[in-house]
């Protein structure tokens, strides 16, 4: 049958195709869509590696392109450790099961860590470097990001940071430098690598070094995307000064630094945030981004597609060759990148004074908290203060929980100390060397 129409095409035109008029009136506009559809679906990873066995970090990886990823890794026989904001919300578990079920693979776990919280990223940290031997960390993959809708109000972390910057780049910053000691005693044959997400919006950045928190400028309401494209190029800025530490960093055993931190720009693509940024944070937008939702399915990209780049960065073994702090797009190293990331005194500033704010907001942070709890203490009546002290009786609350077991703690002689700083210096560890030898304690 195919060969008869071929030779009747081929002898009589192709006026003889049956719907010959149909296909000759939108044929063209098809294979137009096909071909923009193509285009925009971007490049395609074809480098492979073994992830058995190797363990990730993953932040925002329970929605868009964080999910995918996780999801791309996980039946690769990768070991996921998702950070999210409470381990104890019911979707989280349903989803975690779910994934596992999925990518028949049992070890994707959660961890509690907000990122809106820096005291939260700290207890995190603490808890993952309070472990001998340190713990396998074969990179730290960061998805997660902020994107307000334009016309809203200002929103801020818990620390009172604008929300888009306090998520995408202090919380990463924070994250990334507490983990410093795990990613540095990382064995000198394992090949570790950080992956940071940014996009193009970096281009609409506004640097000020001496105003990271935005503080002396008039919040752009009706221009969000500046402050997340700011967020990106410091997160850019960040990375390059944090790979020049790591790789002047001194290893007991004289190997060379194994850590590499590269930007990935996926693309634009169908997710969560993008939704939310074109719908403006409205329903009558989302009611108009659902009507333009063909044009959208069109030149955005899948989440398949938009983790390629990720992949690609994992993968191809190039990259533990060169020094880090490479922006990589469409599978590909871009060489044309903002002067500001050629500026190492202006990513050293910026590093040093975004270590600072850090440490101030940790501080007024910690004082507020500990001025609630004397608060809430001094407003508990005398049978609850008795109720709490007794350690026979059972808790009502998981910070009484901790109360009764610190308690315990320090009654059969166990340090109720984690090992490191929950803010910084308030601890041993910010003692001078004389009263520390005095005491006993090692570093």
């Amino acid at each position: 049958m195919p060969i008869d129409i071929i030779s009747r095409v081929l002898y009589d035109g192709p006026e003889v195709i049956p719907g010959w008029e149909y296909v000759k009136v939108y044929g063209p506009v098809v294979a137009g869509l096909g071909a923009l559809k193509y285009y925009c679906g971007g490049t395609t990873n074809t480098w492979e590696r073994d992830m058995h066995g190797k363990v990730f970090i993953v932040t925002g990886g329970t929605s868009g392109m964080g999910a995918r990823l996780v999801y791309e890794l996980a039946t690769k026989g990768a070991q996921i450790i998702m950070l999210v904001r409470s381990t104890e919300d019911a979707w989280v578990v349903d989803y975690i099961e779910e994934m596992r079920e999925s990518t028949n693979n049992g070890m994707i776990y959660a961890e509690e860590c907000d990122l809106a919280s820096l005291h939260s990223i700290r207890l995190f940290a603490t808890k993952w470097l309070d472990n001998q031997p340190p713990r396998r960390l074969d990179g730290v993959l960061c998805c997660a990001a902020e994107s307000i809708p334009i016309g809203k109000a200002k929103q801020v972390t818990k620390e009172g940071i604008e929300r888009q910057l306090g998520i995408n780049y202090f919380a990463h910053f924070h994250l990334l430098t507490l983990l410093g000691p795990s990613l540095r005693v990382q064995p000198p044959d394992r090949d570790v690598r950080v992956l940071l997400a940014t996009c193009a919006s970096l281009a609409l950045a506004e640097i000020d070094a001496t105003d990271l928190l935005w503080e002396n400028r008039r919040y752009p309401s009706k221009q969000p995307w500046k402050l997340y494209g700011t967020s990106k190029l410091l997160l850019g800025l960040f990375a390059r000064e944090y790979q020049r530490q790591l790789m002047e960093y001194e290893r007991k055993d004289k190997a060379v630094c194994n850590v590499r931190i590269n930007l990935i720009n996926p693309g634009l693509m169908r997710t969560p945030s993008t939704r939310r940024f074109l719908s403006m944070g409205s329903v009558w937008g989302l009611i108009l981004y659902v009507l333009m939702w063909p044009f959208w399915f069109l030149v955005l990209k899948s989440g398949v597609q938009g983790v390629q780049s990720f992949i690609f960065a994992l993968s191809a073994p190039i990259f533990i060759k060169l020094t880090g702090g490479n922006v990589i797009q469409e599978c590909k190293i871009v060489t044309k990148v903002r002067k500001e990331m050629d500026d190492e005194e202006l990513q050293k500033a910026v590093f040093q004074n975004t270590e600072t704010i850090i440490a101030t907001l940790e501080k007024q942070a910690a004082i507020q908290r500990k001025r609630n709890e004397k608060a809430s203490e001094a407003k508990m009546s005398t049978k609850e203060k008795e109720r709490r002290e007794d350690v026979l009786v059972k808790p009502e609350t998981p910070e009484e929980l901790e109360y009764k077991l610190n308690k315990l703690r320090s009654q059969i002689g166990i340090s109720t100390s984690s090992g490191m700083p929950l803010f910084p210096g308030d601890s041993v560890l910010s003692q001078p060397a004389k009263s520390k030898k005095k005491t006993g304690k090692k570093n």
